[in-house]
Formats: C-alpha cells, sequence, structure tokens
C-alpha cells in the first residue's frame, strides 16, 4: 500500500483545517473565520483501500506580528521540514494568487502539489485563470500537481487524494486504520469548545483564546477559556453567562455520554508573550 506523510501548508484562512477534513472524511481540526485558528501542528489520517495519507495541519504562515505569530510560522516550517514525503500548497483560488502565496512557495519543494482551494465561488473561466497564474508565479517545477478543489463541498477531493498516493511510496501503515487523527482526546475537545468561542467572538479577541481541559473525571470534565484582559471576560460570558450556555449546549453533543460540562473563564495577562506557554496554546 501507499503511505506517508504530507505537510498542508499555506496563508491564513485558505481553507486548509477544512481540506483536512474533508480528505479525512472526519472533523479532525477546528475551523473558523478567523485567523490563528489552528495553532498547533494536527495530524489527519486518509485511510484507504490502498493508501493511507498522514496529512499535517499546520497554522497559517503569516508575516509575525508578535511572539504567538511567530511561532505559529515556526511550527508551520518545521513541520514541511519534518514530511519528507509530500507538501501540499493550498491557495484561495477566489481571492487569487498573492504575494504571501509566492513568498511562502520559494521555501518549499519544487515538485508540491498546489491546491486551488474555493473553486465553489468560482466558474471555469475563473478557475482556468488560476490554475494557469499559479504555474506562472509559484515557481514550481513541471512536475508539480495543480488540483482544483472546493473543500466545502468536496468537488475535486478524488482526484486530489489521487494525486496525493502519487506522491508517495510503499510502505507500511503508520496508524492503525482506525485512527483519523494523532490528538488526545482532551486537546481535540478543548479544542472544540475553542471553536465555538471563535464563532461567538468573532474579529473581536480570535487570538486572545485559549482553552484547556483542567479536570476529566468519568462523569465531569472542566474546561478553562482563558482570555488576556479584564475587559475581555464579559465578551465570552454573555450577559447572565448566556454565553457559556451556548457553547457548552453546542459542545456536549461531541462528549462521552452523561459527562458534564463546566466552563470557566479567567484571565492570564498578555499570556501570547509567555514563550513557556506557546507551546501549548
Amino acid at each position: 500500500m501507499k503511505s506517508g506523510f504530507v505537510a498542508v501548508v499555506g496563508r491564513t484562512s485558505v481553507g486548509k483545517s477544512t481540506l483536512v477534513n474533508r480528505i479525512v472524511g472526519k472533523k479532525v481540526s477546528i475551523t473558523a473565520t478567523t485567523p490563528h485558528t489552528t495553532r498547533s501542528t494536527i495530524r489527519g489520517i486518509y485511510n484507504g483501500d490502498d493508501a493511507q495519507i498522514v496529512l499535517v495541519d499546520t497554522p497559517g504562515i503569516h508575516r509575525p506580528s508578535g511572539p504567538l505569530s511567530g511561532h505559529l510560522n515556526l511550527t508551520a516550517a518545521a513541520a514541511v521540514k519534518d514530511s519528507p514525503d509530500a507538501v501540499m500548497l493550498v491557495v484561495d483560488g477566489h481571492a487569487g494568487i498573492g504575494p504571501g502565496d509566492i513568498r511562502i512557495a520559494k521555501t518549499l519543494p519544487k515538485d508540491s502539489v498546489v491546491v486551488i482551494n474555493k473553486i465553489d465561488r468560482m466558474n471555469k473561466t475563473q478557475i482556468a485563470a488560476q490554475l494557469m497564474l499559479s504555474f506562472e508565479r509559484l515557481g514550481f517545477q513541471d512536475n508539480a500537481e495543480y488540483v482544483p478543489v472546493s473543500a466545502t463541498s468536496g468537488q475535486g477531493i478524488d482526484e486530489l487524494r489521487e494525486v496525493l498516493k502519487s506522491k508517495l511510496d510503499d510502505g507500511p501503515a503508520w496508524f492503525d486504520v482506525e485512527e483519523t487523527s494523532d490528538v488526545s482526546e482532551d486537546f481535540y475537545i478543548a479544542e472544540l469548545i475553542r471553536e465555538q468561542v471563535l464563532k461567538l467572538a468573532r474579529d473581536e479577541l480570535p487570538s486572545s483564546i485559549a482553552c484547556q481541559i483542567k479536570e476529566w473525571e468519568p462523569t465531569y470534565m472542566l474546561c478553562e477559556i482563558i482570555v488576556e484582559r479584564d475587559s475581555q471576560k464579559p465578551i465570552i460570558l454573555g450577559k447572565g453567562g448566556r454565553n457559556l450556555g451556548n457553547i457548552r449546549r453546542a459542545v456536549q453533543p461531541k462528549l462521552p455520554q452523561g459527562t458534564k460540562l463546566e466552563l470557566v473563564v479567567s484571565v492570564n495577562k498578555n499570556w501570547k508573550r509567555n514563550p513557556d506557554r506557546l507551546g501549548y496554546f
């Protein structure tokens, strides 16, 4: 069988995590419209009859504006270095190829797979134009592959899987065929909670939020939602704690049956600038 690791890289908000979820066939990475949604390398595992593709979802690459964003860029770069089998560059076809895409492409192997995402928002002429621009501007070799897809609708995903398989050698399955991700269950649930908080906060404080599971017993789970400033707490709480209730109801069906979820909001001033905590969040 074909098996190997594929690093998934690109600018922020081009749909990398949605694409990984679609290829795997199950939600393994949280998604949101805000930058900095993905903060760690998360491995999503596609298990087919003839292949196991381990997709390494990485934080979006961008110009760093502080320790957190610089750390995320380093995390993405390390994933490319540590994924020797193939690299997949995801670009937003609807927005078009920009300087950020070109800058990232210069750091990648010349036989990378280029995925033009969000074609559900484009017509055939626009798709053809972006394929041509990708070939002309990104500077890859002729043996690079260019695949138009829609991570939202699933269009082109089967073709993309076949292209990724062609980049892999014969080898063993690196993970059990029943596994779809390598993250721990408590990390995954904390991420699900953060996803709901991001939907709630939208553009108000996305990069100021972190979540971690503090306690987990058979029928009880405590998750701490961390913000940077006292003024941010009311945004998360909502009037009378209404927002916490909405978050809890959204996440509860994904927890083990009978588990009571408690959410608390705490302030850790400037946690993003504390190097000791960047690796965790």
